[in-house]
């Protein structure tokens, strides 16, 4: 059986991998996906981690 991950605990996910590149301000949804330069896993790991954000936050929505 697989941990159901909280918002919270997804959202220190995506920052560890957005501190790796991080260089004084935060870069859009463009950059991460196509233009910036990171390292293939890393964008992986961020689509991934946005994407499960998203959903986790619908759920939230819809709970309420």
């Amino acid at each position: 059986m697989t941990k159901k991950l909280t918002v919270e605990e997804i959202e220190d996910r995506l920052c560890d991998v957005e501190s790796r590149y991080y260089n004084g301000y935060s870069q859009t949804e463009y950059w991460w996906r196509v233009s910036g330069n990171v390292e293939l896993t890393d964008r992986r790991l961020w689509t991934r981690y946005i994407k499960l954000l998203n959903k986790r936050k619908m759920e939230m929505n819809n709970d309420r």
